[in-house]
């Protein structure tokens, strides 16, 4: 049998000398046989030899035990010389020597262990044995329960590699016409159209954004709202149940210079979320299946109880500086199921490149992607984002179908 790559390691390893007072021994767990070290013995290549081995020294292993080698300690050569009466020579008393036969003893050391039953069956034979096992079926998935529809930092009124407004507007629609498609051929029972904030550009992202800009502060906040109410009319269209979320953000927040001013929510997208409530508010009728959610005072998130049972949180992201440190984030705010980290679902927003993740206990973290005219400064890093609008569907086994409309 060819030398395992393993045990030409453990050879080639062995170069410290092996004691004078070296005894074989062997020590226990229990009632049970657990390393056994042998004296020096010629190279053994086969489980069956090490056993053999092992079974000399009065040693005996349990049934399903095998051993493992952990190591080969070099213990010496001895040369034995070969003297032989030649048969080719007649002449009596007449031998031959042969040149020394050079023997290498080595001292092993085994580890016993469970075998694995199935260790010996041949690969084929498992093959043919798992070709034949029933696979477990998929979970079920009834008719979906929710549509999520995620519109990430628009920042209207941002002027930059992609355009301007009129660029954005025409992304706006071509995604919209997608997830209106979408929406008529699942017909969810429910749909959930999330502002994941930074909706308008403002005036303070950096120094030069009043130069840049192609649009003042109130003609943002009125494209916004126009933009908002384009995807609210037409989703309203398409389900029974329309739920409408929005949350804070730092381009939205009402600041002097750099700083923020008032409370959590003086914030220019909540007031949109207002403003379109109160549209739909005058016209029942048409709009009385709609429901719109903002945080609670002093929050900057949104827990959602969707259809099908699962909890869905909406934060825009800005509280933490890198994506990186959101998981941890999460896990410091459960508040005992009412903190944006006990949510099965939870969709961050702010980073603007595509985030799936795992985290707690089974849960969900989706980073979505801006949908905004681009940002150069940002690309001096060497990274950009590509613009688009992230949708998935929810039921009571979990998310599945995420899903973006890729708009550049």
């Amino acid at each position: 049998m060819t030398t395992t790559p393993l045990l030409a390691d453990l050879r080639q390893a062995a170069d410290k000398p092996v004691p004078k007072d070296f005894r074989p021994s062997v020590t226990y767990a229990g009632r049970q046989p657990d390393q056994i070290t042998t004296d020096a013995l010629p190279t053994m290549e086969t489980e069956a030899e090490w056993e053999a081995a092992v079974a000399a020294m009065g040693i005996h292993l349990p049934e399903g035990f095998g051993l493992v080698l952990v190591e080969a300690v070099l213990a010496g050569s001895t040369n034995e010389a070969a003297w032989h009466r030649d048969p080719g020579d007649r002449r009596e008393n007449h031998t031959a020597y042969t040149a020394p036969n050079t023997t290498q003893r080595w001292r092993y050391r085994f580890k016993v262990v469970l075998k694995d039953p199935r260790a010996d069956v041949d690969i084929a034979v498992l093959a043919r044995e798992a070709k034949r096992r029933k696979r477990p079926k998929p979970p079920t998935r009834r008719r979906i329960g929710t549509m999520i529809i995620d519109l990430a930092d628009f920042q209207v009124g941002k002027v930059d590699n992609r355009g301007g407004t009129a660029d954005l507007l025409e992304r706006s629609e071509a995604a919209l016409s997608w997830k209106l498609l979408e929406a008529e051929r699942l017909r969810p029972a429910q749909i959930v159209l999330v502002d994941g904030g930074d909706s308008t550009e403002g005036f303070e992202s950096a120094p030069n954004a009043q130069r840049t800009n192609d649009l003042q502060q109130t003609e943002q906040i009125r494209v916004w709202r126009r933009i908002f109410w384009r995807w609210i009319d037409a989703l309203s269209r398409v389900t029974e149940d329309l739920v409408v979320l929005g949350v804070p953000s730092n381009h939205c927040h009402v600041r002097q210079g750099k700083n923020r001013v008032g409370s959590t929510l003086d914030d220019w997208g909540i007031e949109v979320l207002a403003q379109v409530a109160d549209i739909a508010k005058g016209n029942p009728e048409a709009y009385g299946h709609v429901r719109f959610f903002q945080p609670e005072d002093t929050e900057e998130h949104v827990l959602f109880t969707m259809a099908d049972g699962l909890v869905l949180g909406v934060i825009h992201g800005d509280q933490v500086s890198r994506p990186d440190m959101l998981p941890e984030f999460l896990k410091r705010n459960q508040k005992r199921g009412r903190g944006i980290g006990s949510a099965d679902i939870v969709l961050v927003h702010h980073f603007h490149h595509l985030r799936l993740q795992a985290f707690g206990d089974g849960q969900t973290m989706i980073i979505a992607p801006t949908n905004d005219n681009g940002s150069t400064w940002f690309q001096y890093s060497g990274e950009d984002s590509q613009p688009g609008v992230l949708s998935l569907q929810v039921d009571d086994v979990g998310p599945h179908g995420i899903d973006v409309t890729w708009t550049s």
